[in-house]
């Protein structure tokens, strides 16, 4: 089963939180609900589907 991918635009300060919608926020947290990313907001636009989800698998395997 494919895990679906959640982004979220952070602010840096308050460090953390929610961008505004419609917002580039300062960094962008995705998620597959096992592992989580943070990326910069033009590697995030820059990457693709399957690229985020290696990133994702990467970070999966050195937790384990």
């Amino acid at each position: 089963m494919v895990q679906h991918l959640v982004a979220t635009r952070l602010l840096q300060n308050p460090l953390g939180q929610p961008a505004a919608p419609g917002t580039r926020g300062d960094f962008v947290r995705v998620s597959d609900g096992r592992a989580s990313v943070y990326l910069l907001p033009h590697e995030y636009e820059a990457a693709d589907d399957r690229s985020l989800r290696w990133l994702l698998a990467q970070k999966s395997t050195r937790a384990s």
